[in-house]
């Protein structure tokens, strides 16, 4: 191994960590954090204590349907949550002028790219982490466990999630580093989020299929309803491949635009 790329392995291993330094001393990761958890734990709580009658037959019956059911569906509606932090974790740089810090002592923006992508991951395994842990944990406390879990099926359906997340945490990434403005960007994806839910809506009045139905399926909302298919072993095999492909390559493409970017334009 010469000089020259031991020096560069050093140089990104320490732009990673000086991400995972600045999530674990920033209040609004914590912050963000506690909000998801107290949301999840609050609706579980909300299904265990109301009778089934009052929740219009929603109540699930045990602890593992309470599982299966509405962690998937929470871990994409709780989306708008994450998109803050995401927003502010990635602009704030820009805003602030802190970008040309590590650029200016050697520092290449795929480098820099790829130690804010980390950040990303680790925060939505994180944010994953607690969404089923805050979810499932208080409706044992009203429901004995039930027999409809299924490990296989749950993993799936909770990896795939992460996936689709991962996938829309990537496309505000493009979005805030190209944009560079937190109040931009957050208009630009709150209008995605809004559209997402227009097109929900849309799916869920009429039948859709094919192509259109695998695109939809990765949109937040759509995705939480989906998820709740792969976690009962009802979906589709051959849908499940396509939302997977065309994650990964939404992941792949905005990255590869988005470092263009950072390449071409002045921080």
């Amino acid at each position: 191994m010469n000089c020259s790329s031991l020096e560069e392995e050093v140089r990104m291993f320490n732009m990673i960590s000086a991400e995972l330094y600045r999530l674990r001393k920033s209040k609004s990761f914590w912050i963000m954090l506690a909000v998801v958890a107290g949301m999840a734990a609050f609706m579980s709580i909300v299904f265990g204590i109301l009778p089934a009658d009052e929740l219009m037959g929603l109540r699930p019956e045990s602890a593992s349907e309470m599982l299966i059911g509405s962690i998937p569906m929470n871990i994409q509606t709780m989306l708008f949550i994450l998109v803050g932090f995401i927003v502010v974790f990635v602009c704030s740089d820009f805003d602030s002028g802190t970008v040309r810090n590590p650029l200016a002592v050697g520092v290449s923006r795929l480098e820099y790219y790829i130690a804010k992508f980390v950040g990303m991951l680790i925060t939505c395994a994180i944010y994953v982490v607690i969404t089923v842990l805050a979810t499932g944990l208080p409706y044992l406390a009203f429901e004995p466990w039930g027999d409809m879990f299924n490990f296989t099926n749950f993993i799936g359906s909770v990896g795939i999630g992460y996936l689709i997340l991962v996938a829309q945490a990537t496309l505000f990434m493009t979005v805030g580093m190209m944009a560079r403005k937190i109040g931009t960007t957050l208009g630009i994806v709150l209008g995605y989020l809004v559209l997402d839910m227009i097109i929900s809506a849309f799916i869920m009045m009429v039948e859709v299929e094919g192509i259109l139905r695998t695109l939809a399926n990765i949109l937040p909302s759509p995705a939480g309803f989906y998820l709740g298919e792969i976690s009962t072993g009802t979906a589709n095999f051959g849908n499940v491949m396509m939302v997977v492909v065309v994650s990964i390559a939404m992941i792949i493409v905005l990255s590869v635009v988005t470092v263009r970017s950072l390449v071409k334009k002045d921080v």
